[in-house]
């Protein structure tokens, strides 16, 4: 245990060597090349496009109207946005979109690609984006009327309680009424874009082609049923023989 030398102990540890301390959950560890990598949000406030692009430094947008895509969604609620009947409603409107069907309407506007919309988490993600919409030149270019108390609305705007959802929406026909008529104008030309049209029919090929794929994967999977042989013994089963009874 100890030697003595000059009337001192000295003490001699003995025994294992401490091991080196490794991390007990590194064979757990995700390797880098397999982490799920997220697109990084750019901010919010970049990006910017002006329609006409001879405007990009002049145009004052301070005064615009909004205009998110879940307002002419026809697959969202009045609760997730959804600002006109849902017949009048297109489904999965983009921002391209609407610029599209504004710039036809020879309507001033601003679109900011990166702006999402608050009551709707999935469409912050899925559908960025929305357009800031010059009224005031599109009362004066015939678009949308003025009305009585000098809004933008029309006093002979259709009730939109044709459904249970837009029960619960404002039907005040003095209160933005020319922007819900300017969203129906702008829902009424998105179908026939022929942008929107392409991009319509590549999702719906896209969609078959992995109904097929998961029928295949389906298949596959399935497992394949015992083939019935000419001599097995469940088809020509022999009577047992029994004692003959006296």
């Amino acid at each position: 245990m100890g030697k003595k030398g000059g009337g001192r102990v000295r003490v001699v540890q003995k025994g294992p060597k401490m091991p080196n301390m490794t991390n007990p959950m590194a064979d757990f560890a995700i390797p880098p090349d397999e982490e799920l990598q997220l697109p990084i949000k750019p901010p919010s406030d970049s990006g910017y496009l002006f329609w006409p692009m001879g405007e990009t430094f002049t145009m004052k947008y301070d005064n615009f109207s909004v205009i998110y895509p879940n307002y002419l969604d026809s697959n969202k609620t009045v609760k997730l946005g959804r600002r006109i009947s849902a017949k009048d409603a297109v489904p999965e409107p983009t921002v391209q979109d609407i610029h599209e069907a504004l710039a036809s309407l020879n309507v001033r506007h601003v679109i900011q690609p990166n702006k999402g919309y608050s009551r709707d988490a999935i469409s912050r993600w899925d559908n960025l984006g929305r357009v800031l919409v010059d009224m005031e030149g599109a009362v004066e270019k015939g678009v949308v009327g003025v009305g009585k108390d000098g809004a933008y609305d029309l006093d002979d705007i259709p009730d939109m309680n044709d459904d249970d959802n837009d029960k619960e929406n404002n039907n005040d026909p003095g209160r933005g009424g020319g922007k819900k008529q300017l969203i129906r104008e702008i829902a009424t030309i998105i179908p026939t874009l022929p942008g929107r049209k392409k991009r319509v029919e590549e999702k719906a090929k896209a969609a078959e082609a992995e109904k097929l794929k998961l029928a295949k994967a389906e298949k596959a999977a399935a497992p394949s049923k015992p083939s019935k042989g000419s001599g097995g013994s469940g088809s020509s089963s022999k009577k047992k023989k029994g004692k003959k009874k006296k």
